[in-house]
């Protein structure tokens, strides 16, 4: 058995050893975050949606019809009323309606299960994507190729970016995760293809990802959009076996209706205090007014993701290109009709790169805000509201945006300050250029004067300066 394991040691290196140990370790980490839900804790308010979806998708009734999802979880007893809509496309509930076969409780312990290993991956390929963009791929002769601190910065946001409540709520959050994650890393390695059909994964589960790939398209990364476009195309055919083709008409018809000021059947009113999106935010200060809250979301999207590619440029390196990524996901969490604590999780592996990049380079501000900030963007304000006897104003019920507004502006700080400094650095560098020039020049030129090395600079050997080989045929001359 050792000399099995000695073997296998031998053929792994120690950058996918590496891996291996984040893998494990953010596994571990989130496995003790769900052990208690996946031994005790009854079906989960959101995760019974996509179960009675999977049912509904089994039987072929319409996974959009509120009523048809209730009268499912009447049918099986499941804890928790109301019943909330599914908004997801239809690709999701039908692929996994083999879901229907399992009993609740067994079902919601191996979507558990998913969700933990999906929250492990993901934290691989953010670290991947964070050596990539850091050029730091090599792993050293000795030793495990990843950094202690890469560690300790994922296990903090495990516990800061509240994974824990997604897992508890059975929110699909870390498997749209792990997708993203993934998109990222590949896109870092050039392989973006590869990229274009992880990203089709992430927002054929969830719209909203399909963000990400505008930069894509300003900076003309075909590869990557033809494989978004065939990994979409993909999804769909593979759902039409399991009876998903009217769904997906559905889907499409329902599609504006489920947008930004909407009322959807079934679920509360766009203004209720728990949707910190800008929609949820508009909806709260103009009412019923559902043009106004449209015209105000998307303006506001339009600005927040136009300034951070702007400030980005249309070429980023690697570095900038996760350096975006902190106002880019941001923007992505609010732009959604419907925002909740869990969804802050996406800011993950934007979040992991600005803590690694502040802590490599020792600025304790911009870390310290950092973590205050990310800290608050998940605690669940909409509880504290309920404590004051006397109604709060709209604007005083924001707090989660504000927040997640703020880590943006630190985001778009990053940026500029990388921008500000790209030019001096280049100046300094071309500086350097001649001035190693004149240094080499100098002491040839003393040394030829000396009659201890050839004027000619070709004659020194590697043309470097002086030697004794140089000095022997001095003499001899």
């Amino acid at each position: 058995m050792t000399s099995i394991l000695a073997v296998a040691r031998a053929r792994i290196s120690d950058r996918h050893l590496g891996y291996l140990a984040v893998f494990a370790f953010s596994a571990g980490a989130a496995w003790l975050c769900v052990l208690d839900i996946v031994l005790k804790q009854p079906v989960a308010i959101d995760f019974k949606s996509f179960y009675t979806a999977a049912v509904a998708a089994s039987r072929g009734l319409d996974v959009y019809d509120v009523s048809v999802l209730e009268a499912i979880a009447s049918e099986l007893q499941l804890p928790h009323v109301p019943t909330f809509p599914y908004l997801y496309p239809p690709f999701f509930a039908h692929t996994f309606s083999w879901f229907a076969r399992l009993g609740p409780d067994t079902a919601q312990q191996l979507w558990s299960s998913m969700a933990v290993v999906s929250y492990g991956l993901a934290a691989t390929f953010a670290v991947v994507a964070v050596r990539r963009a850091a050029g730091d791929t090599r792993a050293p002769a000795r030793g495990v190729a990843i950094p202690t601190v890469l560690l300790a910065l994922i296990a903090f946001l495990a516990w800061a970016l509240n994974l824990r409540h997604s897992l508890a709520m059975g929110q699909v959050n870390p498997l749209v995760l792990v997708f993203v994650c993934a998109a990222l890393a590949l896109s870092l390695s050039g392989k973006d293809t590869a990229a274009g059909l992880a990203l089709a994964v992430a927002a054929g589960i969830k719209v909203t990802p399909i963000l990400l790939a505008i930069p894509w398209v300003i900076q003309r990364r075909f590869r990557a959009l033809a494989g978004l476009g065939a990994g979409l195309g993909a999804l769909v055919l593979i759902s039409l076996p399991f009876g998903a083709a009217p769904a997906w008409m559905e889907f499409l018809r329902r599609l504006p209706r489920m947008s930004h000021g909407s009322k959807i059947p079934g679920l509360f009113d766009p203004g209720t205090v728990p949707n910190f999106s800008l929609a949820g935010f508009y909806a709260r200060l103009f009412g019923q007014d559902v043009a106004t809250i449209k015209a105000a979301s998307v303006v506001t999207i339009l600005v927040l993701f136009g300034a951070a590619l702007a400030l980005g440029g249309r070429a980023p390196s690697p570095a900038r290109s996760l350096r975006i990524l902190l106002p880019l996901l941001v923007t992505m969490v609010i732009a959604s009709p419907f925002t909740y604590v869990h969804h802050v999780l996406y800011i993950f592996p934007a979040a992991l790169y600005a803590l690694d990049q502040a802590v490599k380079r020792e600025r304790r501000l911009e870390m310290g805000a950092l973590v205050v900030l990310i800290s608050l963007a998940t605690i669940d304000f909409p509880y504290v509201y309920e404590r004051f006897k006397a109604p709060l104003p709209p604007l005083a019920v924001s707090v989660n945006l504000y927040v997640l507004l703020a880590i943006y502006a630190l985001g778009m700080v990053v940026l500029w300050r990388e921008r500000r400094e790209a030019p001096e650095a280049a100046s300094l560098e071309s500086d350097r250029q001649p001035r190693r020039g004149i240094d080499r020049e100098v002491p040839a030129a003393a040394a030829a004067a000396e009659g201890l090395a050839p004027a000619r600079e070709s004659e020194a050997p590697h043309g470097l300066g002086t030697g004794a080989p140089a000095a022997s045929a001095s003499a001899g001359g």
